[in-house]
């Protein structure tokens, strides 16, 4: 399966480094990342790269999930959507966080990290881009 996915981690607040756009503060509470996964092994295999520990980091986002402040804590998963799309309407709903994070290939979009403000109402205009599907979500408050 590929798509688009708005992986959710719970941040208890951290600045850190991450490659070419140095240092990032990212704030506490939740925070939603927009990704694609149209390669090999589709969503499943991305999904899962995201809730491991212990890899190389590849993209912005590994320098998040690597660390013991910011904790992967479930995704939602639009069959076949696009990201672009998934990041505009995320711009409407949430506050950004962090310019250029995750899009440098999308230059269209300004970021694909977002501070979630309430994510009952997310998942609901979510909805009405696709079929999505909640996967691992834990306990939603920030």
């Amino acid at each position: 399966m590929k798509g688009a996915y708005i992986l959710i981690m719970r941040s208890k607040g951290v600045t850190l480094d991450v490659g070419k756009l140095g240092k990032v503060n990212i704030p506490r509470g939740l925070v939603a990342y927009v990704g694609s996964a149209r390669g090999p092994g589709g969503l499943g295999a991305r999904l899962s790269r995201h809730f491991r520990k212990g890899k190389l980091k590849r993209w912005h986002i590994d320098y998040l999930t690597e660390r013991e402040e910011i904790e992967v804590i479930g995704a939602f998963a639009l069959l076949g959507g696009d990201e672009s799309r998934v990041a505009s309407l995320m711009m409407n709903e949430c506050t950004p966080i962090v310019a250029e994070f995750g899009c440098s290939d999308k230059k269209d979009d300004f970021t694909h990290l977002f501070l979630v403000k309430d994510l009952e109402s997310l998942e609901n205009r979510l909805n009405k881009l696709g079929k999505l599907i909640e996967l691992q979500l834990g306990a939603r408050e920030t």
